[in-house]
């Protein structure tokens, strides 16, 4: 235990500091930051992976959103000591680590479902990159990064068997539905934090935009490198026009991360298409 909450082990990382680790640290963490997720993974849906890429969101958010449940339920507080370096200041609790979660979560649902060796010594090295550069950072403890890693794993197998039983296309469109409004409503309900409220809301609108999508019979097609760059300017100004509004209630931050995401995965695709066919018919 002594090890896993360890000041000294923290600090005996840190004695190699450098300006130019502060900034490698700080690009291994963004790979575990959602941002980052976000862009990869709509990267992936305007491609030909539209169904492999809900999964992979909806294990990644699923995973995160319980890292925030865990993180209220346990309300560890951040590392903390004497000449100890702080280089980030989250606002939440530290344990487990959210970052170790994700990346271990994504990555590894990768290799379990691509069952390739390689994929599997990738995700150990970035997992254990981002563990790394969190401790480093001086913002979890080695207890919280060992846990985080743990449980994105167990979420990874976990829905990697799952989803080999279970085709989400061929849900009913109103089993899905009822589906969708009941856990759309448990997750802003349960949401402990506006952290997890935001969660809530983008998996609740990337699931009703996939759907959408499924219900109209749009077929996966792979995007022009100029409609990513629209589509791409088009997400950015739904998720920047939101930030102008000054509200931060649970309900308007679940609505907001609700229509980023379902501008994401339905109406910029929706609109590709009607702009495809009327190109055509031209």
């Amino acid at each position: 235990m002594d090890l896993l909450q360890s000041v000294e082990l923290l600090l005996a990382i840190q004695r190699v500091s450098s300006p130019f680790l502060d900034l490698l640290m700080r690009g291994m963490s963004f790979l575990g930051s959602e941002f980052f997720y976000f862009g990869v993974l709509i990267f992936l849906y305007w491609g030909t992976r539209r169904t492999f890429a809900i999964r992979l969101a909806f294990v990644v958010l699923v995973s995160l959103y319980t890292n925030f449940l865990l993180k209220a339920f346990f309300a560890l507080p951040r590392p903390a000591g004497a000449g100890l370096r702080i280089l980030e200041t989250p606002e939440d609790f530290s344990f487990p680590s959210g970052h170790a979660q994700s990346v271990a979560s994504f990555w590894f649902f990768l290799a379990f479902s691509l069952r390739r060796p390689l994929y599997f010594w990738l995700s150990g090295i970035l997992t254990s990159c981002v563990a790394l550069s969190r401790m480093y950072l001086g913002v979890h403890y080695p207890g919280d990064v060992v846990s985080g890693a743990f449980l994105g794993v167990l979420f990874a197998w976990s829905f990697a068997q799952l989803f080999t039983r279970i085709s989400l296309p061929t849900l009913h469109p109103r089993a899905a539905g009822i589906l969708l409004v009941l856990g759309s409503l448990a997750g802003f309900l349960l949401a402990p934090t506006l952290p997890a409220v935001k969660v809530a809301g983008s998996l609740s609108g990337a699931l009703s935009g996939y759907f959408l999508m499924v219900l109209l019979g749009l077929k996966e097609r792979k995007f022009l490198p100029k409609e990513y760059l629209w589509g791409a300017g088009m997400v950015l100004v739904a998720y920047l026009g939101g930030k102008i509004v000054p509200w931060n209630s649970a309900l308007w931050l679940f609505g907001r991360y609700f229509l980023v995401n379902c501008c994401a995965t339905f109406f910029f695709p929706l609109l590709v298409e009607s702009m495809r066919k009327g190109a055509a018919k031209k």
